[in-house]
């Protein structure tokens, strides 16, 4: 009996390691079609980012790293909000070369009640 319990323990650890999670996605002007994404400037990209997690009450317990995407943060800040995941956007559409950003649009929802699931969406337009 014991034995089952520390499997069953051990799998439900590494299933909550695997659980939080961070994306940068980018559509580059040439994947547009020739659309323009702004009248003013040139268009460099749109640049869409998501961040979730695991949250005990409102401590986020393992959630995706707000700071590199792809990474994992346990027990941090509250990555899963708007400001983290916007921050995410408008780095990375520096980092593409765009001065600004434009039409930025985020969505946030968890389910659950003491033991929940956040998610944040975040996408905007990186102008030149």
């Amino acid at each position: 009996m014991k034995k089952k319990q520390l499997l069953l323990g051990a799998l439900a650890g590494g299933l909550l390691a695997l659980c939080g999670c961070s994306s940068v996605q980018v559509a580059k002007a040439e994947d547009l079609n020739g659309m323009k994404l702004t009248t003013t400037g040139s268009t460099v990209a749109h640049v869409a980012a998501s961040n979730c997690g695991l949250y005990l009450l409102w401590i986020p317990l393992i959630t995706g790293d707000s700071e590199a995407a792809g990474g994992v943060s346990f027990l941090g800040d509250d990555p899963v909000s708007a400001p983290a995941v916007t921050g995410l956007v408008t780095r990375e559409a520096k980092s593409l070369g765009a001065s600004r950003t434009t039409d930025l649009v985020s969505l946030n929802s968890s389910v659950g009640f003491i033991f929940y699931w956040k998610n944040t969406w975040v996408s905007g337009n990186a102008i030149k």
